[in-house]
C-alpha cells in the first residue's frame, strides 16, 4: 500500500482517486472546492485543507489540475507541495496537461530537491477514469517508470513511453491539438451540410461510416445532430483553446509548422469569446451558428 497524496479532484483525478482507493492505497485529497470531495472522504480519502499538509510524508503525488497557473500553485505556492516535509525520492507526477516550458521547469525544481519527476498526462474521459482505462503518455527514466508500473495499472489500460521527463507532455499536447483540428474541422463541416439543406442526422451518419470518420468525428457528429445542450462536461471549450495555445507553442519551439492547429485554436477562442467556453466542446458548432447570424446582420445582402 502507498501513501499518496492527490492534488485536484475535478472530473479526472476524483475518478482516478477512487480507482486508487479501490487498490488499497492511502490517499490524502486537497482540491480547492472542498463541496467536491464529499464522495472521496466517504471511499476513504483523507481530505487536506491545503497542497502541504496533503503532501507531508507522501510516497507518491499526483496532480490533476486545469492549467500551468494552477499547477504552479499547488506545487510551487506558498503552501504548495513542494514546501511539505517529503522523504528522499518521492515521486512528483503531473497528470495535467500543461505548457511544455512549465514542465521542464518543474521537472528541474523537483531534481534539485532530490525527489522524482514523472510527466505523465492521460487520455481518456470522466467515464474512462472512473473504469481504470486511461491510457498514460509517461516521460520518466526506464527505472521509475518499473517502479510506478503497479500504481499505474489501477488507473490505466494502456501505458505508453514516450522517453524522458518532457516527452510525455510533448506527446500529449501534440494529441490534443490534432483532437482539437478534428473536432473543430467537424463543426465547420456541419455546418456548411445544414446551411446546404442536407439533414445533420444523415450527414453525421456518412460522416462516421466513411473515410472521414473517427472517435472523434462518431462521437462529436451525433451530439451535434442532436444538438444536445448542457450535458455533463467532458472537455470544455476553455479546455480546448488551452491545450490549442499550447501545442502551438511547443510546435513553433519545435521549429514545425502548425497552421491548423492555429486555425483551430481561432475556432475555440470563437467559442470562448461568445461566451460558450465553459460549455462542451461539442457545442462550439453552436458559436459557428452565433458568428455566421453575426455576419448575417452586418452583411444582409450577401449570399
Amino acid at each position: 500500500m502507498a501513501q499518496i497524496a492527490y492534488l485536484g479532484a475535478g472530473n479526472m483525478g476524483k475518478g482516478m482517486i477512487l480507482r486508487l482507493l479501490a487498490a488499497g492505497h492511502a490517499v490524502r485529497v486537497y482540491n480547492r472546492s472542498v463541496e467536491k470531495l464529499g464522495p472521496l472522504r466517504d471511499a476513504g480519502a483523507i481530505v487536506a485543507s491545503t497542497p502541504r499538509a496533503a503532501a507531508a510524508g507522501a510516497e507518491v503525488i499526483f496532480a490533476s489540475v486545469s492549467n500551468d497557473e494552477a499547477s504552479r500553485l499547488v506545487w510551487t505556492g506558498a503552501d504548495g507541495a513542494l514546501t511539505a516535509p517529503l522523504p528522499p525520492a518521492t515521486f512528483v507526477i503531473e497528470c495535467s496537461t500543461l505548457s511544455h516550458a512549465w514542465v521542464l521547469e518543474l521537472a528541474g525544481k523537483v531534481a534539485a530537491m532530490g525527489l522524482r519527476y514523472v510527466d505523465c498526462p492521460v487520455a481518456g474521459r470522466p467515464d474512462a477514469a472512473a473504469a481504470g482505462e486511461l491510457r498514460l503518455f509517461v516521460g520518466a527514466e526506464k527505472s521509475d517508470l518499473a517502479a510506478l508500473r503497479p500504481l499505474f495499472e489501477a488507473i490505466a489500460k494502456k501505458i505508453f513511453h514516450f522517453g524522458p521527463v518532457g516527452a510525455g507532455t510533448a506527446f500529449k499536447l501534440i494529441y490534443n491539438l490534432l483532437g482539437a483540428v478534428q473536432v473543430a474541422a467537424l463543426a465547420e463541416a456541419m455546418i456548411q451540410a445544414e446551411a446546404a439543406g442536407i439533414d445533420l442526422h444523415t450527414a453525421a451518419e456518412a460522416f462516421s461510416g466513411g473515410f472521414t470518420g473517427s472517435p472523434h468525428v462518431i462521437r462529436h457528429s451525433a451530439v451535434m445532430a442532436e444538438g444536445k445542450k448542457g450535458q455533463p462536461v467532458a472537455f470544455s471549450g476553455n479546455g480546448r483553446l488551452k491545450d490549442s495555445l499550447y501545442g502551438v507553442h511547443l510546435a513553433e519551439q519545435l521549429g514545425c509548422q502548425a497552421m491548423t492547429g492555429k486555425a483551430a485554436a481561432d475556432v475555440f477562442a470563437q467559442m470562448v469569446n461568445l461566451g460558450l467556453g465553459a460549455a462542451n466542446d461539442s457545442e462550439v458548432i453552436d458559436a459557428l451558428r452565433m458568428a455566421a447570424a453575426a455576419r448575417a446582420v452586418q452583411s444582409p445582402g450577401r449570399t
